[in-house]
C-alpha cells in the first residue's frame, strides 16, 4: 500500500509553453531526440513516461505503487516572464487537479506556482488547493532568486493559512557553474542548492512566522541530516549565525518533512535519525530514478513494521491529506489522533 510523494509528470499545457519559448528553458528536437534543457548545457531526454498517464499508472501497477503524488517536472514555470507565468500555471494546475478528479484513488497532485509573481502564486495556490491539490511543489531558487527572498512571504503566508505543504525539489541551482562538470550539477548540486534554501527559510524566520507550517525538503533531507552539528555549532559562535531563531538551528530543521530518494541506506538511517519515523515519506524520483532503488534502501535499512508502515503510507496520507487518511477540518500534519 505504498505512496510515493516523489514522482514527476510534465503536464501537456507546460509541454506546449516550453515548445513555444526560443530562450532557455525550453524544449528542443534534435539529433539526439526531444530534450528538455533547463539551464545553461543541462538538460534532460524527455521521455514517454513523462507525461503518458496511462503509462503512469500501468507502472504504478507494476512498482507496487498504490498512489502518486505528483509533481512539475523542473523547470516548471518559474522561468516564464511574470505577465506570461499566472496563466500557464493556471491551465497546468486545471489538466493536474483534473487528473486527480479522475482517479481520486491513485492520484494526488502539487500545484505549480508561478512564483516570479507572488501574489498571483499566493491566489493560484489558493484556487489549486479549493480544486483538490494537496499542496504546491516550488524549487530551490526561483529563476536565480533565493527562496527566502521577502517578496515570496506571500505564498508561504498563503500555505500557512491554507494548512497544507510546499515540497522543495532542486532546479538549476544558484552554484551551477561551480559545479558544472562530471554530472555534478545532479550529483551535488542539487543538493547544495535544496539544502541551502531550506536552511536560509529557517534561519530567516518562517516557523516563528509561521509556527505549523509544512516544509517538505526532497532527497532525504538533503545534506541537513548529515551537517545539523556543524550547522548548530557554527550558528552559536558565528555573528548573525542564530538569524531569527529563538531556538538552535537543529530544533527547527527537525520539523522539517522529506522523502526517502536517496538510494544509499546510510543515507536514509541518518534522516530517520535526524527527523524520526513520522517525517519520512516513500519517494521514487520516477521517471527519472528506477523505483526499484528506493524500495530496495528501504529494505536494506530494515526499518520495523509500524514504522515501514509509516514511511511507505501513513505519513504521506496525514501530510498531504490523502484518501484512507483523510484530514479532518482544523488538522495539521503533526495531529495523530
Amino acid at each position: 500500500m505504498t505512496v510515493d510523494v516523489h514522482t514527476h509528470f510534465l503536464p501537456a499545457a507546460l509541454m506546449d509553453a516550453l515548445r513555444r519559448r526560443t530562450e532557455l528553458p525550453r524544449i528542443t528536437d534534435g539529433p539526439g531526440g526531444t530534450m528538455i534543457e533547463y539551464g545553461e548545457g543541462n538538460g534532460h531526454a524527455l521521455l514517454e513516461n513523462m507525461g503518458d498517464l496511462e503509462l503512469r499508472l500501468a507502472d504504478m501497477d507494476a512498482q507496487g505503487i498504490e498512489l502518486a503524488v505528483l509533481g512539475t517536472n523542473v523547470p516548471g514555470v518559474d522561468w516564464f516572464p511574470a505577465s506570461a507565468a499566472p496563466a500557464i500555471a493556471r491551465d497546468v494546475n486545471d489538466e493536474l487537479t483534473g487528473l486527480a478528479q479522475a482517479h481520486p484513488d491513485r492520484l494526488a497532485v502539487l500545484a505549480a506556482l508561478p512564483m516570479q509573481a507572488p501574489e498571483a502564486a499566493a491566489a493560484e495556490l489558493e484556487r489549486a488547493v479549493g480544486n483538490g491539490a494537496a499542496g504546491a511543489m516550488i524549487y530551490s531558487n526561483v529563476a536565480g532568486t533565493p527562496l527566502d527572498d521577502p517578496s515570496f512571504e506571500p505564498v508561504f503566508a498563503a500555505a500557512a493559512a491554507l494548512g497544507v505543504p510546499l515540497y522543495i525539489h532542486p532546479t538549476y541551482p544558484l552554484v551551477a557553474k561551480e559545479v558544472d562538470a562530471y554530472a555534478l550539477i545532479s550529483t551535488l548540486g542539487f543538493l547544495v542548492d535544496t539544502s541551502t534554501a531550506a536552511l536560509r527559510l529557517v534561519l530567516g524566520g518562517l516557523y516563528e512566522r509561521h509556527p505549523e507550517f509544512t516544509l517538505v525538503l526532497a532527497h532525504a533531507g538533503s545534506l541537513l541530516p548529515q551537517l545539523v552539528g556543524r550547522i548548530d555549532y557554527e550558528a552559536a559562535r558565528m555573528p548573525n549565525g542564530m538569524g531569527s531563531l529563538s531556538e538552535p538551528p537543529s530544533e527547527s530543521l527537525a520539523r522539517l518533512y522529506t522523502d526517502s530518494v536517496c538510494v544509499w541506506p546510510p543515507a536514509l538511517r541518518s534522516a530517520f535519525e535526524f527527523l524520526g519515523p513520522d517525517r519520512i515519506m516513500f519517494g521514487s524520483d520516477y521517471p527519472f530514478w528506477d523505483p526499484r532503488l528506493s524500495f530496495d534502501a528501504l529494505d536494506e535499512v530494515g526499518f520495523e513494521k509500524d514504522v515501514l508502515d509509516r514511511v511507505s503510507s501513513a505519513n504521506a496520507r496525514r501530510v498531504f491529506g490523502l484518501r484512507g487518511n483523510p484530514r479532518r477540518e482544523g488538522d495539521r500534519p503533526d495531529d495523530t489522533a
